[in-house]
């Protein structure tokens, strides 16, 4: 309904109140506007005093936003890889971390020998891309310390940290992440062989924390030639380690290793690019912060990682009291549809936050996980739905300082460790609207 019918259908209503206002004086003198015997299942309770009233023509405005940089470290999840996608862009993600010395080791100055060294990295289940096409990565060894910024808490997608200009380490293969248990990656010989010789002579380059974290700032993880897909990896001191393999001569060779595990989890980061030439959020860029759904045919685009997210504004909350003197609202219900076609290939975000934000797109607090509803034998009534009640009741009261949108986002965990995206309709999509449900009292 536009507008012009949206007001129209306030005025009639309005007028209708006026010519039964005596009727509702005396029917306030006997009772208060708490009406008892309600029965939320009936259009009219019983003794036919109160109407219930379901309108679903609440006028809804939607944009995709472009938020500042998103926290993604601390995750325990190293992300690498390439994705192209032809609505979101091209992303390319990377993993900075620390590692740490062994602790105290004894290896022969005579009769041992280097063998070989290599990275350990255990997949954690998540690939965003084709798990049927090889994967490449490559390790790069960081020149720069990885730190946070003065009085940051955290590092950012945005992060950034400077590397050697040749890998040190290189991977090409399958990577089943349901089933592959681990991923190694041939490390340099050369720095193996350095490493090695640091240890059996007790350098204090290796042996003193401070020392090492200077000789040895830390890795990057990254996609190489060819990637086509994300892939995650568990990114935890016993489940990300540098292993150096040698070997002792005995009267039996004995092979052994040592461990340079992953340290300081809060450092790791991920670090996100994207080019989204080509795509319905090409102009989201630079100073433009907002693409409003008209501009995007009637979708709005959701994909934290990368910065984008779907903000929701009902702005004539405040209109809805003008339906009448007596009037109250009793629940009212959000539901939003993935846009068809746009998850053939892609995972629906299981868990779907609906956030209050400012006129700044801050999050100020968060209201509800959505519930997901699958058709997966039509695919034409997937959605997400929420009770939104008590957000329009303090809608109604609030200033224009106050005054809150909605942000929909998935779960915090998600967001900064996945590249979960999600195409809505707006009240204008053709197919795959989004539908407000406002339950309300009038009493006679």
């Amino acid at each position: 309904m536009n507008n012009t019918m949206y007001h129209l259908f306030f005025r009639q209503l309005c007028g209708a109140v006026r010519r039964y206002l005596p009727a509702l004086l005396i029917a306030a003198a006997f009772s208060s506007c708490e009406k008892a015997g309600f029965s939320y299942n009936n259009i009219v309770d019983n003794n036919q005093q109160t109407d219930y009233i379901l309108t679903d023509t609440l006028t809804v405005q939607m944009k995709t936003v472009q938020q500042d940089s998103v926290p993604t470290s601390g995750a325990e999840v190293l992300l690498a890889g390439n994705r192209a996608d032809p609505l979101f862009g091209t992303s390319s993600i990377q993993s900075y971390f620390q590692v740490a010395q062994p602790g105290a080791i004894d290896i022969p100055a005579y009769g041992s020998q280097y063998d070989s060294m290599v990275l350990i990295m255990h997949p954690n289940g998540y690939m965003a891309g084709d798990s049927t096409q090889e994967q490449s990565f490559q390790v790069y060894r960081v020149t720069s310390t990885i730190q946070t910024a003065k009085d940051f808490y955290y590092l950012y997608n945005s992060s950034s940290f400077s590397t050697e200009s040749s890998p040190i380490g290189s991977f090409t293969g399958l990577v089943r992440p349901n089933t592959d248990k681990t991923v190694t990656v041939h490390m340099s010989d050369l720095l193996g062989s350095q490493l090695f010789n640091m240890l059996r002579d007790k350098s204090p380059d290796i042996t003193t924390s401070n020392n090492w974290l200077e000789f040895f700032k830390g890795l990057n993880v990254r996609g190489g030639p060819g990637s086509k897909a994300v892939t995650g990896f568990t990114a935890t001191d016993s489940t990300l380690v540098m292993r150096l393999y040698y070997h002792v001569n005995e009267i039996i060779t004995t092979v052994k290793y040592v461990d340079f595990p992953m340290q300081a989890s809060n450092l790791q980061v991920n670090q996100v690019t994207v080019n989204r030439a080509g795509t319905p959020l090409a102009p989201l860029t630079g100073a433009v912060r907002e693409l409003p759904t008209e501009s995007t045919a009637n979708q709005g685009f959701m994909q934290p990682i990368t910065g984008s997210a779907t903000r929701i504004d009902i702005p004539y909350i405040k209109n809805l009291v003008y339906l009448g003197q007596f009037f109250k609202i009793m629940k009212v219900y959000l539901y939003i549809k993935p846009a068809s076609g746009t998850y053939v290939n892609d995972r629906l975000p299981p868990r779907m936050a609906l956030c209050e934000v400012d006129n700044l797109n801050n999050v100020t607090d968060t209201l509800a996980y959505g519930q997901l509803t699958e058709d997966k034998m039509y695919n034409e009534n997937t959605s997400y739905s929420y009770d939104i009640t008590s957000y329009v009741i303090r809608q109604q009261t609030v200033t224009d300082f106050t005054s809150r949108g909605l942000l929909l986002t998935p779960s915090a965990t998600d967001a900064r460790t996945t590249l979960d995206r999600l195409v809505i309709g707006d009240q204008h999509n053709a197919k795959d609207k989004l539908k407000i449900q406002l339950y309300y009292l009038l009493y006679k």
